[in-house]
């Protein structure tokens, strides 16, 4: 009988404070969950961790979650696990929605907006994973 491990999420995100608290929440609901400020940081130890969803924020100083989405399908192609956008912002610097298409277009599975609640959260983390 397969070993059941709780599933792996790597969250990248510089907000201490929002970091804590969703980790908190979705230990609670049965994840290990890994935070990096840093995306540069993250970038450098995702092969170390091999997550199996990774939650990025979009507006990250230096590396935004856009250029390292790039880099993390670049470095890791078929390996690279699902990803899913975080974000506070509604649209893109040119007006564009930032929504699932927006998300899909561009090589993530889904966006989670932070003001969304817990379940829609757990939800779409659920979905990507394959856990209906």
């Amino acid at each position: 009988m397969a070993e059941l491990r709780p599933k792996k999420i790597l969250l990248i995100d510089d907000e201490k404070s929002f970091c804590e608290v969703i980790s908190f929440a979705l230990k609670k609901a049965g994840f290990e969950i890994i935070c990096y400020y840093d995306p540069k940081e993250a970038l450098l130890k995702i092969i170390e961790d091999l997550p199996d969803l990774i939650l990025l924020d979009i507006a990250i100083p230096e590396m935004n979650g856009l250029e390292l989405l790039i880099h993390l399908k670049k470095d890791l192609g078929r390996k690279c696990p699902p990803i899913i956008f975080l974000t506070n912002l509604k649209y893109t610097e040119d007006g564009k929605s930032i929504d699932k298409d927006f998300s899909q277009s561009i090589g993530a599975v889904d966006v989670i907006h932070k003001s969304d609640n817990l379940d829609e959260m757990i939800g779409k983390i659920n979905k990507a994973l394959g856990i209906e």
